[in-house]
């Protein structure tokens, strides 16, 4: 169990941390390479953001199948990468940041049956939300690699490429699941029903979405752009955000302890709080680097969260569930670079504060929500 919890935390470190959010980390080398403005590079962003939706509806086809949609995550966000890294004109450069947004799609559900086969029911909500927290460690490894390839950011890009299809490798040597269980599993559909009991938490997951496309998109370049220090700065920060990302491994925790009212309040609170306060002071050291802290454990942990009250509220389709809530959290986050990225033209701190605004918007899904007090829904 544990090594296919450290896979596949690899994995999603890979296709989220490193071949989708790496776009922000890298935006300011991108937009001097291909001289894109802020709305171009909000296009996109939200191209990958969608590419990402496409791929976790092709995952619920082949929901039976996790280990083929391992090696679908695996591939794209290795072909994507190394489109992005080989990249001669901002077109291709385009197609390989979409290509590489796939692979998280097809990660989390692949991974959630996975778990589901491999790992014991009590111990499947805390194996989750560890695996989840992959996106953190895969942020460091992101700043490290813009340190270490300086001006060279497409060998980064190429290294990315390498460890996606690395830790694709590791997460299916690390299945131990029988072949009868393999075999009897039959793939499941998300009827209208589930989506009506999904009402709630889907509306949430949009918001939260369309909040944090200001950090993940435009967080790195605001900070590069406010001209406190050298680059250095900015990409330390990004750095401290993935370190703190980690903490979001205890959203199984924090939801046993008090409810997953209590944990999605305030995780989604603390993400819209910390992106205002980036936007308002993106040339302090300090306050930046607080906020950007804030905002990392607070959207790992919330997205954990997201994963929990899917299966709380639909514990019979639980990865359909998860994909379902990440689409929507997808598309937030598509709609946000799109529109954030006009706004940003206009006013950086304007841009982050109607971010900020969203991200408390998304906590009022959760108040009236009967599953999100705690309770589970009965296995049809």
């Amino acid at each position: 169990m544990r090594t296919l919890v450290v896979s596949g935390m690899a994995l999603i470190a890979a296709t989220y941390g490193l071949a989708r959010f790496g776009y922000g980390l890298f935006l300011p080398r991108f937009t001097e390479t291909f001289q894109m403005g802020s709305t171009l590079a909000g296009a996109v962003q939200a191209g990958s953001f969608l590419s990402y939706c496409c791929a976790a509806l092709t995952a619920t086809r082949l929901g039976a199948r996790p280990r083929l949609v391992v090696v679908c995550a695996g591939s794209t966000a290795t072909v994507g990468a190394a489109g992005v890294a080989l990249a001669p004109h901002v077109g291709l450069f385009a197609l390989g940041v979409i290509v590489a947004g796939a692979g998280a799609g097809f990660a989390t559900p692949g991974l959630v049956t996975l778990i589901e086969r491999n790992v014991a029911a009590a111990r499947q909500e805390n194996a989750q939300t560890v695996v989840n927290a992959g996106t953190g460690a895969g942020i460091v490894v992101a700043g490290i690699l813009l340190i270490l390839t300086a001006g060279h950011w497409r060998v980064g890009w190429l290294v990315i490429a390498l460890a996606a299809g690395l830790a694709t490798v590791a997460t299916l040597r690390a299945d131990r699941s029988t072949p009868r269980r393999r075999r009897s599993a039959r793939p499941s559909r998300v009827k209208a029903d589930d989506v009506a009991a999904l009402a709630r938490p889907l509306v949430g997951a949009t918001l939260a979405g369309a909040s944090s496309a200001a950090i993940w998109t435009f967080g790195r370049s605001v900070m590069a752009d406010s001209g406190a220090g050298d680059e250095t700065l900015s990409i330390a920060a990004w750095m401290v955000l993935g370190a703190f990302g980690i903490l979001g491994a205890a959203a199984g925790k924090i939801v046993q302890t008090w409810s997953l009212r209590v944990a999605w309040v305030a995780t989604t609170a603390v993400m819209a709080t910390a992106t205002v306060l980036l936007g308002v002071a993106p040339g302090t050291p300090p306050a930046a680097y607080v906020s950007v802290a804030a905002f990392g454990a607070g959207y790992t942990a919330m997205s954990g969260v997201l994963i929990v009250w899917a299966v709380r509220v639909v514990p019979d389709i639980a990865a359909e569930g998860t994909v379902v809530l990440f689409i929507a959290l997808a598309v937030g986050q598509a709609a946000g670079s799109v529109a954030l990225g006009v706004l940003l033209g206009a006013s950086p701190v304007l841009a982050f504060v109607v971010a900020g605004a969203l991200g408390i918007l998304a906590v009022l899904p959760a108040v009236r929500d009967p599953a999100a007090a705690g309770s589970r829904r009965a296995t049809r």
